[in-house]
C-alpha cells in the first residue's frame, strides 16, 4: 500500500528518477549530467531516498506480571485519573472553548510508573524479613 502522506505523483516522480536516464535527457540537463534536485553531481550514484518504516514489535510482558499494572509497568495516574489534564478530569472531552490544564504529575501522559514494580512490569517479592514474636 501506498504510506500515509505520500500522494500518487510523488512517488511517480521518485519512480521517474531512479530510471536510467537516456542520451537526451542528459544533453537537455547539460555536460555535467547533475540533477538539482537531488543536489548537484554529487548525488549521482545514489538511489532515490525512500523511507522504510519500521514494523511494529509487539512489547514482551514478564512470566511473572505485576499484579498492579499487568506487566506494563505503568498506571492511570493518581492526579488526573488518567485524563493527561486536570480540569474536568469527570469528562471524556473538554466542553467547548476550553483549553486543558496539562497534568504535572504526569506531564500530560496520564501514566505513571507503578509503584509496586517500580515500573519494571514483574511482580516483586517482599523486601526484608518477618520477625517472629
Amino acid at each position: 500500500g501506498v504510506g500515509v502522506g505520500f500522494s500518487a505523483a510523488a512517488l511517480a516522480r521518485v519512480a521517474a528518477e531512479s530510471e536510467p536516464d537516456s542520451k537526451a535527457d542528459k544533453k537537455a540537463r547539460g555536460s555535467k549530467g547533475g540533477d538539482a534536485t537531488r543536489g548537484g553531481s554529487g548525488a549521482r550514484g545514489k538511489g532515490p531516498l525512500m523511507v522504510k518504516p519500521k514494523a511494529f514489535v509487539r512489547r514482551e510482558y514478564p512470566p511473572d506480571p505485576c499484579a498492579e499494572c499487568c506487566g506494563s509497568g505503568r498506571v492511570d495516574c493518581s492526579e488526573c485519573k488518567g485524563r493527561g489534564r486536570t480540569n474536568f478530569t469527570e469528562l471524556v472531552m473538554l466542553p467547548k472553548d476550553t483549553w486543558p490544564e496539562w497534568c504535572q504529575y504526569c506531564r500530560g501522559s496520564g501514566l505513571i510508573y507503578c509503584s509496586r514494580c517500580s515500573g519494571l512490569g514483574k511482580h516483586r517479592a517482599k523486601i526484608g524479613f518477618d520477625l517472629e514474636d
